[in-house]
């Protein structure tokens, strides 16, 4: 039991102690024949522990004696229970002393007994503390409560302790670590400042205090903390102003930054004591307020905060007060400047979660301007903590305010589906006009006070308006809108942090606002675009009637259009849709696709290529034409039925909706089609016009084909189309140059490489694209007028925007025609079809037709350079079918020998020439002899009769009959050097022309 004491509290020891006596003092009067009732007067119950006392309270209860009731208890016994020794039996006895005997008793189960038992006697505890317990101990352990129950129980909630606490002595370092502790909590800078005006309070000694808030931005602005009763002291951060002629003594001590200690006996313009004051503090008259000091808290910048008011109703404030509150000041300044740090951190990291909330709101919401601005608002006022918020935009061209989402109301958890009302008002009225023309911040706590605010807003609605936080949007320096912020919802004002949080929250909302709008004006855009493109879609679309009336003609066509030099002109645009359906039957079997959706794409694609000279619906058919014998000539199919497909459909689209001018042409003029697409962009919009009429309805002639396919042929018909841009064809010419090396035996081209089978397509669309070159002369020269109208018309252009144009599209230079024609062929055109043959042999009529033209382009340079100023007639002596010797074909052997040196490389001048040598081989010069004497006795084989090159129009109206040589081309039909088919495989009408001896002979 010594060492059990000794481990105990001294005021545990000293309670037993006591106890122990008083039951000894007791034991000795019964041994003297004393009675238990006669000692009831005198003697303190036995502690028990609880579940004995209940168990003894209950038969006490139920079983009380006369005599114990009428007992009057002492001055130690008011408020106890007692024993009645009459329920304890002698086992009971006899067990407790057992228990105590063997020390069955913890000492934590005896300290719980004790507290119980004092729960239930405090007014023993308390007379046996003030007859025996020193005041020093009595003060030490009222420290000690200090500092346990300061966070969860003010001293300051007794209004007894407020007016006697300057009896208290508390340690500076305690109060500062007191101060330090409110940190660790959710603490705010308007807590720790009510905190040191308890501290303070309560250190001096007074009888009542308030807390004054100041602005430094608005000096004559103050505010005071109200509270209504004192347990708000530290819980209420209601604030409310105050009126300007009871604070006159406030704001000369924040304007000094100086202590200021009034009475009532020395000062004639002693302060009245607020009537709040004397309510919340019980006092009972204001003249009972005699002695009031002023101490104001600075910031770090040296303005005043916060002014402590301390009121005292008898004694006056002394020095030592005074230095006291300084004191206090220093140490409590110091703990709010290192709040703010910490609140500002917190600030900043919740400003950064906050941010991150308002840029998924922002994608979110991106498709409505309307609902993104009201969103955006609703964090605007979480921000700032406001009731009312308001977005002004400002339309710059009427000089006024707009705003759709006008009053929005602070309801959290809410979806707010506002009614769209625009609300609009002249730039230069009211505070919003103001900050949007000054682009300046404005923070009015009081916006009655300010001539600015518009009143008859609050009229109308009823609604009252306090403080006001209106703030620019700015982008890139401009404001585009402003965001005025009503009434903070704490009854509080707008302070710096929230301008400072609210300014970084604009930056967003402006970039957001500005993006918005972008997008809506995006979406609109989107919008009248689907109309224009329904318009257009409605006039760019065939008629039906167009559809029946190709359907319903049964006429064949009478041109043979398996023919490489077969010419255009003969056909109008009814008889080329007809043939291009019958191209397509041949090519692709038309029993696989829809007759009718094939017919209405034609007509649509016929309808979709503009009225220019060349890059017209003609020159779409010539380059579908042109690929239908290539890929015809080509038995062994190296080019699967996709590639075939999509080759053929691309022909006929790859120059739809073409402008008539060059892409170098749309991109120095910044055309919008330019700005679409950084390479090619006449190439992209074929391909774009191409997949649009796809799309269309009963256009779609590839939908009977699965997904896949039907991608894999958008594929190639995009890869098509693009290739027919000159800029892509030099690198792919290139790389297949670099595959088949300097000899056919060094080749490296191979079918079975995806690779190679692209640039295979590719070099064949340039040759399909490029055909006109490989026409005959008449053919060849009526086109070539054409296409120099179209380069005419944007040099024009060009001399019209104050350009000079290149001498090819200059229209006063048309003597520029023939060297333009010239380096065309021998840079472009021959090193393609020379390619084309050695990828595709059975195209050799195009690769040798166009060495022909060649040959008549250089020779009208040489005449012109000959005779430039000459008057005499300067028709181009070039050949025709009639006007070739038997020994024309050397000479032509000769002729492309020479120009193979100057374009090409030696290995291509052998096999040009191994090629035409072909035509001498033995078992065909029977032929060759017999259409020969055909061709002397008069026969002449139909030609172009309509030649259209002006300087080449004078043609004898006599059928000349020169000898004329012929060869077989590859396909086994017999032509002459002009490559005019004499004797086709297939059948020919030949007529026959009268000779000069009158013969006719018809074939």
């Amino acid at each position: 039991m010594t060492d059990q004491r000794k481990e105990r509290p001294n005021d545990v020891r000293l309670i037993e102690d006591e106890t122990r006596r008083n039951k000894a003092r007791g034991r000795h009067s019964l041994m003297q024949g004393s009675s238990p009732e006669n000692l009831s007067g005198r003697l303190l119950p036995p502690i028990v522990i609880s579940s004995e006392f209940n168990s003894q309270r209950e038969s006490c209860t139920s079983s009380k004696s006369p005599t114990l009731e009428s007992k009057q208890w002492s001055r130690y016994h008011r408020g106890m229970s007692a024993k009645d020794f009459s329920v304890v039996n002698s086992a009971d006895i006899k067990m407790e002393k057992k228990a105590k005997r063997l020390g069955k008793h913890s000492t934590k189960t005896t300290e719980v007994d004790i507290i119980d038992y004092l729960d239930r006697n405090r007014d023993f505890l308390e007379a046996y503390i003030i007859d025996s317990v020193p005041i020093n101990q009595v003060e030490r352990w009222l420290v000690k409560k200090m500092t346990k129950d300061i966070e969860n129980k003010p001293f300051l909630s007794d209004k007894c302790l407020v007016r006697h606490g300057h009896k208290k002595k508390i340690t500076k370092k305690e109060i500062f670590m007191e101060l330090v502790n409110k940190l660790n909590g959710d603490a705010n800078e308007h807590s720790i400042t009510l905190e040191l005006a308890r501290f303070m309070s309560f250190s001096i000694g007074v009888d009542a205090y308030r807390v004054y808030k100041l602005f430094p931005d608005h000096p004559t602005f103050v505010q005071y903390f109200e509270f209504d009763s004192t347990s708000d002291l530290l819980t209420s951060t209601r604030l409310a102003r105050a009126e300007n002629d009871k604070i006159e003594h406030v704001l000369e001590v924040a304007k000094n930054g100086a202590c200021l200690v009034l009475s009532k006996k020395d000062t004639l313009s002693f302060p009245k004591i607020s009537n709040s004051l004397l309510r919340t503090f019980d006092i009972k008259h204001e003249n009972e307020a005699n002695h009031v000091l002023y101490q104001p808290i600075l910031t770090a910048n040296g303005k005043t905060a916060y002014v402590i008011e301390m009121w005292r109703l008898k004694d006056r404030f002394e020095d030592k007060d005074e230095k006291i509150s300084s004191d206090f000041v220093v140490w409590g300044s110091l703990i709010l400047h290192y709040c703010n740090l910490y609140l500002d951190k917190k600030s900043e990291r919740n400003m950064s979660d906050f941010l991150l909330d308002v840029v998924k709101a922002i994608f979110e919401e991106m498709v409505s301007l309307d609902q993104l601005i009201k969103r955006i608002l609703e964090f605007a006022q979480r921000l700032v903590n406001a009731d009312r918020a308001s977005l002004f935009l400002v339309d710059y061209s009427n000089f006024e305010l707009v705003s759709t989402v006008f009053d929005l109301k602070f309801e959290p958890g809410q979806g707010r589906d506002m009614e769209k009302k625009e609300i609009r008002m002249p730039i230069n009225r009211g505070i919003a006009g103001h900050v949007a023309l000054s682009g300046e911040t404005m923070n009015i706590p009081d916006a009655y006070s300010d001539y600015r605010f518009n009143r008859e807003v609050d009229e109308a609605t009823g609604y009252k308006t306090i403080s006001i936080l209106c703030m620019p949007v700015k982008v890139q320096g401009k404001v585009i809108g402003v965001v005025q912020m009503v009434n903070k919802r704490n009854n509080d004002n707008f302070d710096h942090e929230d301008e400072v949080a609210f300014e970084i929250f604009s930056t967003f909302f402006g970039l957001a606002l500005h993006h918005a709008r972008l997008y809506d004006k995006i979406m609109r855009k989107e919008q009248k675009y689907r109309v224009a493109l329904e318009v257009l879609s409605y006039h760019n679309t065939c008629r039906e009637h167009e559809v029946q009336e190709i359907l319903s003609d049964n006429k064949e066509i009478v041109a043979n259009i398996y023919d490489f030099y077969l010419d255009p002109y003969q056909l109008d645009d009814f008889q080329k849709c007809k043939a291009v359906i019958t191209m397509f039957d041949d090519l692709f079997e038309l029993s696989k696709f829809d007759f009718e959706t094939i017919t209405r794409f034609i007509l649509t694609v016929k309808k979709n290529y503009r009225t220019v000279p060349y890059h017209n619906f003609d020159h779409g058919w010539s380059v579908a034409h042109a690929m239908y014998v290539i890929l015809k000539s080509d038995n062994r199919k190296r080019f699967d039925y996709k590639m075939r497909l999509a080759l053929f459909v691309a022909c006929l689209c790859h120059d739809l909706d073409h402008r008539g001018y060059t892409n170098k042409y749309m991109n120095e003029t910044a055309s919008p089609l330019a700005a679409m697409y950084t390479t090619s962009p006449l190439e992209h919009h074929h391909f774009n016009i191409t997949v649009t009429i796809l799309q269309q309805d009963g256009h779609n002639i590839f939908s009977h084909l699965t997904s896949d396919e039907y991608k894999d042929i958008l594929r190639y018909i995009r890869h098509c189309i693009l290739a027919t841009d000159l800029a892509a064809f030099f690198p792919n010419l290139a790389k297949l140059k670099e595959i088949y090396g300097t000899s056919p035996q060094k080749s490296k081209f191979n079918w079975t490489v995806p690779g190679h089978r692209d640039l295979a397509m590719a070099i064949s669309m340039t040759a399909a694209d490029l055909s006109a070159s490989t026409k005959p002369w008449d053919i060849q020269i009526k086109t070539v007028k054409v296409i120099f109208e179209e380069f005419y018309d944007q040099g024009d252009k060009e001399r019209a925007a104050g350009k000079t144009p290149i001498p090819m599209m200059d229209r006063n230079k048309p003597e520029e025609q023939p060297s333009s024609q010239v380096g065309f062929l021998s840079q472009i055109c021959i090193p393609c079809y020379n390619m084309l043959y050695k990828i595709l042999p059975k195209t050799k009529p195009m690769y040798v037709m166009s060495l022909r033209n060649l040959r008549n382009w250089k020779s009208k340079v040489i005449d012109k350079d000959k005779d430039e100023s000459s008057n005499e007639d300067d028709t181009l002596d070039f050949e025709t079918e009639s006007d070739l010797d038997d020994d024309d074909c050397e000479e032509l052997l000769e002729e492309a020998d020479i120009q193979a040196k100057d374009n090409m490389e030696n290995s291509e001048i052998s096999e040009i020439g191994h090629d035409i040598q072909e035509i001498h081989d033995d078992d065909e010069e029977i032929h060759i002899q017999e259409i020969s004497g055909e061709m002397r006795a008069g026969w002449k084989c139909i030609k172009s009769d309509s030649v259209s090159w002006e300087d080449d129009q004078v043609v004898s109206d006599k059928a000349e009959t020169k000898t004329a040589s012929i060869w077989k081309d590859i396909e086994g039909n017999w032509v002459d050097d002009e490559g005019v088919v004499t004797r086709p495989k297939r059948s020919l009408k030949i007529v026959l022309v009268e000779s000069n001896d009158g013969e006719n002979k018809k074939n």
